[in-house]
C-alpha cells in the first residue's frame, strides 16, 4: 500500500510518503509558484509512482491545500517561538512585524504564500479559496485578540485590528515588490503611532 512506504530525511528521521509529497510540493510551490509546478515534476522530484501521489492527494488542488496548511503551521510555530518571553500585547503586535521582516529576508522575499496563490489563481477552486480565507482570518483574529488585550474597547479594537492587519499584509506585499524590508518598517512605525495614540 502506498501509505506504508517510508523515506528517510537528511536527519535520518522516518517520514511517510504523504509527508514526503508535502515537503516536495512545499519546496516547489514556494520557489517557482503553483502554476509553474506540474504534478509530473512533483512526482519526479519526490521519486514516486504517480499512483502513490494520487493515493494521498486526488488532485493538485488537494495538494495545494496541504501546502497552505503546512505554510500556515510553519509561520505560526515560528512566530510563537519568536514571541516567546514577550507577554505585553502591544509588544507582541509590534514584534510580529519584526518577525515578518526577518521571515521575508530569510526566504528571499518570497512574500505571503496565500497572497501568491490567489494572485496566480484569480478563479481559484472552492477548496483553495476556503483555505486561503480560513488562514487569513486566523491572522486577522490573531491581531484582534492582541488588540483587545491592549486597548480593551471591543468596537474600537476591531477597527484598530483591521488597520493593523491591513498594514501587515500591505507591508508584506510591498517588501516582495521592492525586495527589501523598508515597507514593513514603515508599517511597523505606523502601528506604534496608532497604538500610542489610543
Amino acid at each position: 500500500m502506498p501509505g506504508y512506504y517510508l523515506f528517510y530525511s537528511m536527519e535520518t528521521q522516518v517520514i511517510t510518503v504523504r509527508e514526503h509529497i508535502i515537503q516536495t510540493a512545499c519546496k516547489l510551490f514556494h520557489e517557482q509558484g503553483y502554476n509553474l509546478t506540474g504534478i509530473n515534476q512533483i512526482i519526479d522530484e519526490a521519486g514516486l509512482a504517480k499512483a502513490s501521489l494520487y493515493y494521498h492527494f486526488p488532485s493538485k488542488e488537494d495538494l495545494c491545500v496541504a501546502y497552505l496548511q503546512r505554510r500556515n503551521k510553519l509561520w505560526f510555530d515560528g512566530l510563537e517561538s519568536y514571541l516567546n518571553g514577550t507577554s505585553e500585547p502591544r509588544h507582541r503586535i509590534v514584534k510580529t512585524f519584526d518577525f515578518r521582516a526577518l521571515h521575508l529576508e530569510n526566504n528571499n522575499f518570497g512574500g505571503c504564500s496565500y497572497i501568491k496563490i490567489i494572485s496566480e489563481m484569480p478563479q481559484r477552486g472552492e477548496k483553495i479559496n476556503r483555505q486561503v480565507l480560513l488562514q487569513k482570518e486566523k491572522q486577522r483574529l490573531f491581531f484582534l485578540e492582541l488588540t483587545r488585550l491592549a486597548i480593551g474597547n471591543r468596537k474600537t479594537a476591531a477597527r484598530v485590528a483591521d488597520t493593523i492587519f491591513l498594514l501587515f499584509d500591505g507591508g508584506t506585499v510591498q517588501c516582495q515588490v521592492y525586495r527589501e524590508v523598508t515597507p514593513l518598517q514603515v508599517a511597523r512605525r505606523a502601528v506604534v503611532e496608532l497604538l500610542d495614540g489610543l
